[in-house]
């Protein structure tokens, strides 16, 4: 007895392995534009690619993040598009990697962030020790040193 013949799918729909294997990809085959062997640099690429609209996937990403001594072997994350965009692709890579893309300063209006970690420091800065507190300091580090 056939298991499939019970199941309640109409008698000619067709079965999901053959309906995958007549799609295309929805823009065509996948062309590796570049290999990079940082998967930051990999990912501000296809962020680069999204942003002048070709759809761009990482290639051997998630396997080079779970185990990193394979980078080399696999030669790297390979940032795909597909064919149709595979020369605007090249075009803005090579523009990434000359730095045409980066920001280079903020708008006139924008204060600089500053990280919080120097806030403190700076407010901290003002505060001395006293001799009496390096003394104190100074018999707590050996007392842990001795005992």
């Amino acid at each position: 007895m056939n298991p499939s013949a019970s199941l309640p799918f109409p008698a000619n729909a067709r079965s999901a392995s053959e309906s995958q294997a007549d799609e295309e990809p929805p823009h065509g085959d996948l062309i590796t534009v570049t290999r990079v062997f940082n998967s930051l640099e990999a990912e501000m690429l296809r962020g680069c690619l999204e942003a002048e609209g070709i759809p761009a996937t990482l290639g051997d990403a998630q396997t080079i993040q779970t185990d990193t001594l394979l980078t080399v072997a696999l030669g790297g994350i390979r940032v795909m598009v597909p064919a149709p965009f595979a020369d605007a692709a090249r075009q803005t890579v090579e523009a990434f990697e000359r730095g045409a893309l980066a920001i280079d300063e903020l708008p006139d209006d924008a204060e600089p962030a500053v990280p919080e970690a120097e806030v403190e420091a700076e407010q901290t800065a003002g505060l001395r020790m006293s001799p009496l507190a390096w003394a104190v300091v100074a018999i707590v580090v050996v007392a842990v040193i001795v005992f």
